[in-house]
């Protein structure tokens, strides 16, 4: 018995030295395995196998879980690229891994093979958050107004980010202009990108509507004999002492019409968001009438500055509201490369309103020597019919004299 173990053993080894030495070797062989490295232990694994120009792949592949292996085939396509299938029932959750073999022939029979060792994860493995098991792991985002709105809810896949909703909810009297996670405080824009990986209910932040007032005066002078009719001028923000998407929700209206000499009195009005409106004013903002280039007019190119003089309360979910004063100061203007430059001149005293003064030069217009009546009909036509008339006077005397004649 021991003699015909020997002998079997012999012939094996004699068969083995008959292969060359590359036959088994593995590393740099220029096979691609091709496939993730860790795999859910409830998917399947799929894989690709490429070989290089010169090698054919054998439709075998071979796989070892460490405490057992076997051998399957792949499906090998017109290109020569291998598509194979690690079946879960083949998993071995005690080791937590398999090694992938595929093997290949050179031209002269070399034979060739690559290995790939891939790691089992009991819990799911996801991609842009979808298993490949077929599990989608999700997160809650919930949108709560006050009592009265509806819910709304949104579900963030793993792993990719959720553009977060608009405006949702109204409020009379205030804007939403983001959302709070009142658990950790994290204050989000409107359609803000939420990141996290974790459930989240969001509140809407409330900022107060409201508007500013500030007085002018513009004063028409005559700088010659005619007297204008009525005229509007309009007042306009020059810049600010912040960048203007700051304060891209506020609106300006100011205006007055005048209609001849005299003083007139006006009120600009800034309505927005307080927010923006503390951004807008906080360092100044600046005011200047707008130049319409009416014929005859001499404009003030005076520019004021405003400055919020109590600050506004930073954005709140709650009702607080203050009350606030904008002072009203000169302004130094300067030339600069990319155009006037202004800022407030700190060391003035604060007006009590902003004043423009406009001088209208326009001159008279000179009198006719003869007064227009109003009277345009033609003169020719009238002496042409009395001159008629005049004949038929003098034919009907001269007719009547014959006839008593005769």
């Amino acid at each position: 018995m021991k003699k015909r173990f020997f002998s079997i053993l012999l012939s094996l080894c004699m068969v083995l030295m008959l292969f060359p030495a590359t036959a088994f070797a593995e590393g740099n062989t220029g096979i691609t395995i091709s496939g993730p490295d860790v795999v859910c232990a409830q998917q399947n694994y799929y894989f690709t196998a490429t070989a290089p120009e010169g090698v054919n792949l054998d439709k075998g592949f071979g796989f070892d879980t460490g405490g057992k292996g076997s051998g399957v085939d792949m499906t090998i396509d017109e290109n020569g690229v291998g598509h194979g299938v690690m079946l879960t029932e083949w998993y071995d959750l005690n080791t937590n891994y398999f090694d992938l073999s595929v093997y290949g022939y050179t031209a002269d029979q070399q034979f060739v093979s690559a290995t790939k060792r891939v790691q089992v994860s009991q819990d799911h493995v996801y991609v842009d958050g979808v298993c490949g098991c077929g599990a989608i792991d999700g997160y809650i985002v919930e949108y709560i107004g006050s009592g009265d709105d509806p819910i709304c809810m949104e579900v963030k896949t793993h792993g990719k980010n959720l553009t977060l909703r608009g405006e949702t909810f109204t409020k009379d009297g205030y804007v939403q202009t983001g959302w709070v996670d009142k658990e950790t405080g994290a204050v989000y824009a409107l359609g803000d990108t939420y990141t996290e990986d974790a459930d989240v209910t969001l509140n809407p932040v409330w900022d107060e509507l409201i508007t500013l007032s500030v007085p002018f005066t513009t004063t028409v002078k005559l700088g010659g004999e005619a007297v204008p009719g009525e005229t509007t001028f309009k007042l306009a923000i020059v810049g600010a002492n912040a960048d203007d998407s700051q304060y891209a929700d506020v609106t300006v209206s100011a205006s007055v019409t005048t209609n001849g000499e005299g003083s007139y009195e006006g009120t600009m009005t800034l309505s927005g968001p307080s927010r923006q409106l503390n951004d807008m004013l906080c360092e100044g903002a600046f005011v200047q009438q707008v130049n319409e280039g009416k014929d005859g007019w001499t404009y003030d190119d005076t520019v004021w500055g405003l400055l919020l003089w109590q600050g506004i309360a930073e954005y709140s979910t709650d009702d607080a509201a203050t009350e606030d004063t904008v002072l009203i100061l000169p302004v130094i203007c300067e030339e600069a490369d990319d155009g006037m430059y202004y800022d407030l001149d700190w060391e003035a005293n604060p007006v009590d309103r902003m004043t423009f003064t406009n001088t209208y030069t326009k001159s008279a217009q000179p009198a006719e020597n003869n007064p227009n009546t109003g009277d345009s009909s033609n003169l020719t036509l009238w002496f042409a019919l009395l001159a008629v008339s005049a004949a038929g006077v003098i034919s009907t005397g001269v007719h009547s004299k014959r006839r008593r004649s005769s």
